[in-house]
């Protein structure tokens, strides 16, 4: 690994322990200067590690999604002004999502067997029961349900990459089912209105690891399946 990544590594993870800390003392107007940053500090990593041997689409694609991701990040830093601030931010979030999906998907082709269609018809089915759980009223739900596909097919494209025998495919698996449990976490507060100790911590500590396996699995496979040009 070279060592501007893992300078950038030590970044993210020592404004991760500092987040940790905003949240567990409760200094909230402190995370304004930690959760912003979060992701950037794992762009960096994940662009010093792949530049300038590997460029292209797939990577600045890769980047795009964690744009979105801090945008989420600071729009929800914002929620407590108003439930309009949480729409955007998981706006932000989906569309993230979305530009990971791009990367994930890529040049996998159409679905082949059956154990690959139920990649497919697995969120499908599951994700509106998912939603029903947490009481979801309308026309959100319907955001929500989508959300909530995407994330499951995210952790679908791990099961993907294994069948087609990709390389660091259980890290994007896992990323995407720590990214639903994450959500799961706001979920229950958001809509069901419920909340327990250690809450908050857990939902950021689910979090930034998803990213991290998610942005390293991408950065990694990339990097063991692509010769230098």
């Amino acid at each position: 690994m070279k060592k501007s990544t893992k300078i950038a590594g030590i970044i993210f993870l020592v404004l991760a322990v500092l987040d940790q800390l905003c949240i567990i003392t409760g200094h909230d107007a402190c995370r304004f200067f930690t959760k912003p940053l979060l992701m950037p500090a794992l762009a960096a990593a994940a662009l010093l590690q792949l530049l300038p041997e590997f460029k292209g689409k797939l990577t600045w694609l890769m980047l795009v999604g964690l744009c979105f991701h801090t945008a989420g990040d600071t729009l929800l830093l914002l929620d407590n002004k108003g439930f309009i601030f949480f729409a955007a931010g998981l706006g932000c979030f989906l569309i993230g999502h979305f530009f990971y999906l791009a990367v994930l998907l890529s040049g996998m082709g159409g679905l082949k067997g059956w154990k690959e269609f139920l990649c497919l018809l697995g969120p499908l089915a599951l994700a509106p029961v998912l939603v029903s759980l947490f009481g979801v009223e309308w026309p959100f739900s319907a955001v929500v349900t989508v959300y909530a596909f995407t994330l499951m097919i995210v952790a679908a494209s791990g099961v993907l990459w294994k069948l087609r025998g990709k390389a660091f495919a259980s890290r994007i698996f896992w990323g995407g089912i720590i990214f639903i449990i994450s959500d799961s976490l706001i979920a229950i507060n958001a809509f069901a209105g419920l909340d327990f100790w250690g809450r908050g911590p857990l939902v950021m500590i689910t979090y930034l690891l998803a990213e991290w396996l998610l942005v390293s699995g991408m950065v990694r496979n990339r990097i063991s399946t692509h010769p230098k040009p």
